[in-house]
């Protein structure tokens, strides 16, 4: 059984964190959980804000700019009693590099001794260089919409120029990573899935996710019905020439 710590280790900077919270855009917190961090026990911290429109979002409430909620303190408390038990913790949106205080919680994390895991559409290599570079992160999940001539449908076509260089930077960087895809054939065609995956040769995993039509940003996106469970196999199999490649939700 792992042992809870129940006194917290509070420094001089985590008693002025206690007083402001280091991101703006914090919109969410959910204390513990398994599935964003596959492996470990972790909390997830909720950012709002994203260029993107991608229209089935699963968490649309998230996609525009918020104030930060009051719940530092707690989120503050939670991450110092819980270092023990919980295994790291999960930064996502919304886009967490749209926030211009994602290094400042980052470090946040750190001054607790965990680990951080963040999820990212790729569209600001800069910010994802420099949170590499500063150590901040330890795992990331590098969400790729579409192929990079298309990602006007997910309403941002300049993307498509930032995308690929977020995939080089993760490819050099030597840390542990993730690409992942919805499979929604509107944004994404079912025999593009290769050509994207070639894109990603040399990745750690490939994990192809179904979409589901529910709470969906668009809500014609909902009337959209996922990919049959068998062609998204097949998929799956043909990206795996590029790297290894996995299915979720299917």
């Amino acid at each position: 059984m792992r042992t809870v710590r129940e006194t917290p280790v509070v420094s001089q900077k985590s008693v002025l964190l206690a007083h402001e919270c280091p991101s703006r855009r914090l919109a969410g917190f959910m204390s513990t959980g398994m599935l964003d961090w596959p492996g470990r026990i972790a909390a997830t911290l909720f950012l709002s804000g994203c260029t993107l429109r991608c229209p089935y979002c699963h968490n649309p409430e998230f996609v525009d700019t918020a104030s930060a909620l009051n719940t530092w303190e707690e989120v503050l408390s939670h991450l110092s009693l819980r270092r023990g038990w919980i295994d790291g913790v999960v930064i996502t949106g919304g886009e967490p590099t749209d926030d211009p205080d994602l290094l400042s919680l980052l470090e946040a994390v750190a001054t607790r001794g965990l680990k951080a895991k963040l999820d990212t559409n790729g569209t600001r290599p800069d910010v994802l260089r420099s949170a590499i570079a500063q150590g901040l992160v330890d795992y990331v999940a590098l969400d790729i919409k579409t192929l990079p001539e298309q990602y006007g449908k997910v309403g941002d076509h300049r993307a498509g120029a930032s995308v690929p260089e977020s995939i080089a930077v993760l490819l050099e960087a030597g840390i542990s990573h993730e690409f992942r895809t919805t499979v929604y054939t509107p944004v994404i065609a079912l025999d593009e899935l290769p050509n994207l995956a070639s894109m990603l040769a040399g990745g750690e995993l490939y994990a192809l996710q179904q979409f589901r039509p529910t709470r969906t940003l668009d809500p014609d996106a909902a009337d959209v019905p996922p990919a049959p469970p068998a062609a998204v196999y097949a998929a799956a199999e043909a990206c795996s020439r590029y790297l290894p490649t996995v299915t979720r939700g299917v």
